[in-house]
């Protein structure tokens, strides 16, 4: 399957082409509903993961965030 690209002036000639993709017999979608579909089996998908607590996200967050720094040290 391939995919094209195509920018419009306007909601008339936008229109035009998805009239002339139905009648070509063509799937037709806007980026902006790929994209609303993409997010919508991504948020599907992670119904299925466990749930994790808040505490361990922060800590985890914290781990990364302070990884690989020196430690503090005040030598006034």
């Amino acid at each position: 399957m391939e995919t094209i690209i195509i920018q419009t002036k306007d909601k008339a000639e936008l229109k035009f082409y998805k009239e002339l993709a139905e009648r070509l017999g063509t799937k037709f979608t806007t980026l902006e509903d790929f994209q609303d579909e993409q997010l919508l089996s991504r948020m599907l998908e992670n119904l299925n993961t466990p749930l994790v607590e808040k505490e361990n996200i922060i800590n985890q967050l914290h781990n990364i965030l302070n990884e690989g720094q020196a430690p503090y040290t005040n030598e006034d």
